[in-house]
């Protein structure tokens, strides 16, 4: 039973990394618009002595939007930073209980960040709010995109959580690892080989 689930979740889990995937690149191709609009501003002020851009405003929204579409691809593809020296020289019984540990720290995060960034959104939405800028940007429609990264983040989580659960139940400690686990030098390199190949 617990093998068929473990394999439904894997399933689920590569949708979820080709959809991070997506979501990251979309993220850095605005972040990319961004710098040609922010080079166009610079230019235009330096020959024209004027512009009518509105950049910053602009940028702060991406910044946020980016940022939240990035923080899925982040963690499948254990991106994010960490501090492993101790961690790699433990058992990998402890390994596993310390990713699950930081995995439900995630879900808390989650719970508390998503569900206030709704009620922002939401907020912003029922008042018409409007931000205090040339542009009178409707707010709902950057937070929507914010909040849009942060579920599907959240989403990200909860998937990696119960896999590594239903790992740990069966006692799977190699699938949780590959999952969960933090990538020694070795599984690095050859992570890295890969890519190039």
């Amino acid at each position: 039973m617990l093998q068929q689930v473990n394999r439904v979740l894997d399933r689920l889990l590569v949708g979820v990394d080709r959809g991070s995937l997506w979501l990251a690149r979309a993220g850095g191709v605005m972040i990319l618009l961004t710098v040609v609009l922010v080079t166009l501003e610079v230019l235009s002020r330096q020959f024209l002595g004027r512009s009518g851009l509105h950049s910053t405003e602009l940028t702060g929204y991406v910044m946020a939007i980016s940022s939240s579409w990035a923080f899925a691809y982040t963690l499948v593809r254990k991106a994010h930073i960490r501090i492993d020296a101790l961690y790699l020289n433990l058992p990998g019984a402890t390994r596993v209980v310390l990713d699950l540990l930081a995995l439900l720290a995630q879900a808390l995060f989650c719970v508390l960040v998503v569900g206030a960034a709704l009620e922002v959104a939401e907020a912003a939405y029922s008042a018409d709010a409007h931000a205090n800028t040339p542009l009178a940007t409707p707010l709902w429609i950057p937070q929507s995109l914010w909040v849009l990264g942060l579920l599907w983040f959240s989403i990200a989580v909860v998937l990696m959580t119960v896999r590594v659960l239903t790992g740990l139940l069966s006692w799977r400690l190699d699938e949780v690892q590959a999952v969960a686990g933090s990538l020694t030098l070795d599984e690095q390199i050859r992570e890295e080989s890969k890519d190039t190949d």
